[in-house]
């Protein structure tokens, strides 16, 4: 799946039930979970046992690939975060439905999403030189983030996350401007909206 060595492939279903007696999840809470998901299984593991070349570091976790069967197209953010927080690994999860796949993972405690595409378009690249580097690198791809020189990848998240929050605040905060009447608070909100646009405008030199 995705493209990764033959190597790393395994096949181990893993009940639902597991996941409702670590969460203890109620009745309701099980019905939802059990109307979104079909069948969870782990098909690839990226470890040092299944690439021995990887170098070894102290408290290094393995990669999981866990398949995820929907009964729908999409699911539940709060679903993907119980999902991810199953096992103490790393968890990429190939979220399927009919022939199309979604990518999603647990980053720096926010979850992020790729686009569903069909299953045979969906690959990625493990770069890196021990687990850690390959997360990372695999957390770019799923967001959809181009490396930065002198950035770590957390950081390359994190300055997306900050332009996203600028731009939705600029947006809401030009609206508002247009829509005062009065020119002492309409000058407020433009001096506001200016200082918005320099602090993203920062940002985004990181990009060039």
């Amino acid at each position: 799946m995705l493209g990764l060595p033959s190597a790393t492939e395994v096949k181990k279903i893993i009940p639902k039930r597991a996941l409702y007696s670590k969460f203890q999840l109620n009745t309701a809470e099980q019905k939802e979970f059990d109307a979104a998901i079909r069948q969870l299984t782990i098909v690839n593991e990226i470890s040092l046992r299944t690439i021995p070349a990887l170098q070894k570091k102290e408290e290094d976790k393995a990669i999981f690939v866990l398949a995820v069967q929907l009964k729908q197209e999409g699911c539940a953010e709060k679903i993907l975060y119980k999902i991810s927080r199953l096992i103490d690994q790393r968890l990429l999860l190939a979220l399927c439905y009919a022939d199309k796949l979604q990518l999603a993972l647990l980053f720096d405690n926010k979850i992020f999403l790729n686009e569903f595409k069909p299953a045979a378009e969906q690959r990625v690249t493990l770069q890196g030189t021990d687990l850690k580097d390959i997360w990372e690198q695999l957390a770019l791809q799923v967001a959809n983030l181009t490396p930065l020189a002198g950035l770590t990848p957390a950081a390359v998240i994190a300055n997306a996350g900050k332009r996203e929050g600028l731009t939705k605040q600029i947006a809401a905060l030009t609206k508002k401007m247009f829509a005062e009447r009065q020119a002492k608070k309409k000058l407020e909100l433009r001096l506001q909206l200016n200082q918005l646009k320099n602090e993203l405008n920062e940002l985004e030199a990181y990009k060039s």
